[in-house]
């Protein structure tokens, strides 16, 4: 009898202390999963913090949102940047955080006002393009007069304007908006400028009001408005011609004043990423080696190609594309997956991931292609994916790290 109740004794222990190991694996490995994704105390503290302040993001820098207009094609959107905003450099990008039905959706745009209005109140214009199928600009327009939580990122970016040399300076579409801040922003101007915008029909025309006036305050700056709708888009010849052009007029400047020698013109390209490659390439057959661009548009450097992804829930398998992050990629197409923070803090958007690649955006990290567990809230698909949005595999929570 002492030897059966000593045996089951020394059972429960072993059980105990298996249990316990078990449990204090998990938990190290949660806390290890945190700290390998979380960029700073702050993140840590961002859910202890919003429960005083519901508004505050980790890492955001809180805007308000005074104003949005419409002109056919693009929004308009006038921002109150906060206290913890550092300013910008005229040409310069950032991200776009707008909370809608607690959704958090990030874009990213250039800014298109001048460095002096935010000097003297702080406030930012963001110039828009509207996409029939983009949920973020459909839903402004439907609220336009509201308030909505928004968030700005640090701008950033190297597509600034040199003023030490004479610039050929193309933009198509909204890539005229960084080009508009640089312009828009000047004080002075001693070397000379040309501009090229082109863009489709009167009604794209963007900043209609603000061209004729830098061409009264700067005799050095040439403005073309070209409407390729009945004008054609700009052909090589006149491309020469123009940077011809600019070359004598930056000759004269020289020679009229003590600004130093003559530097071969920059050029810089704002536009679809077709329209920017195909003008470095014929500016590198013309011997341009200065060359400043910033492109939109599907890029594997930029946004990525929508890649399939096959998710199953409560037993039902959807099949969609993704593009971008994946937990907005999902409510998009009409699944509502667990969440908490949507920052890569709480891990309540842990699931498992049965077969495919993702990059953390956080780290950058990229997962293998086998199974693992993923956050969706920091997560860009970036090859064919499965995953199993159900409740967190036990076998997989215990022999794989999180990919994320």
């Amino acid at each position: 009898m002492v030897c059966l109740m000593r045996s089951v004794q020394s059972s429960m222990f072993n059980a105990n202390s298996q249990s316990e190991a078990g449990v204090f694996r998990r938990l190290w490995r949660l806390c290890c999963q945190i700290a390998l994704v979380q960029s700073g105390l702050r993140s840590y503290l961002e859910p202890v913090i919003r429960l005083m302040r519901p508004n505050y993001r980790a890492g955001l820098q809180s805007a308000t949102l005074l104003s949005v207009s419409r002109q056919p094609g693009y929004l308009q959107m006038q921002l109150k940047a906060g206290r913890s905003f550092s300013g910008f450099v005229p040409g310069q990008h950032l991200d776009l955080t707008v909370e809608l039905d607690g959704v958090l959706i990030t874009r990213t745009f250039s800014i298109s006002s001048s460095l002096q209005q935010f000097l003297q109140n702080r406030t930012l214009q963001l110039t828009i393009k509207v996409q029939p199928h983009s949920g973020l600009t459909q839903q402004l327009l439907a609220r336009a007069g509201e308030s909505l939580p928004c968030y700005v990122s640090q701008a950033r970016g190297d597509f600034e304007l040199e003023q030490s040399q004479s610039a050929l300076m193309l933009a198509a579409g909204s890539g005229i908006t960084p080009v508009h801040s640089m312009l828009s922003s000047l004080s002075r101007l001693t070397r000379p400028i040309t501009l090229i915008y082109s863009y489709r029909g009167a009604g794209n025309l963007l900043f209609a009001d603000s061209w004729p006036q830098l061409r009264a305050r700067f005799p050095l700056l040439t403005i073309v408005l070209r409407d390729t709708s009945t004008e054609g888009r700009l052909t090589d010849a006149e491309f020469i011609a123009a940077l011809g052009a600019l070359k004598v007029k930056e000759g004269q400047s020289v020679s009229a004043g003590p600004q130093g020698a003559t530097k071969e013109p920059m050029l810089y390209l704002c536009g679809p990423l077709a329209f920017s490659q195909y003008w470095q390439q014929q500016a590198k057959v013309l011997g341009i080696s200065q060359i400043r661009q910033e492109s939109f548009g599907l890029s594997q450097q930029s946004h990525g190609e929508a890649v399939p992804v096959s998710v199953t829930q409560h037993g039902r398998t959807l099949q969609f594309h993704s593009q971008g992050n994946l937990l907005q990629s999902l409510e998009q197409a009409g699944l509502a997956p667990r969440y908490g923070c949507r920052r890569g803090i709480c891990m309540q958007c842990l699931c498992t991931k049965t077969a495919g690649q993702v990059r953390n955006e956080l780290t950058g990290h990229v997962s293998d292609a086998g199974a693992g567990l993923v956050q969706l809230c920091i997560s860009t698909a970036l090859t064919k994916l499965e995953l199993q949005l159900d409740a967190v595999s036990t076998a997989t929570q215990d022999n794989n790290p999180c990919t994320t």
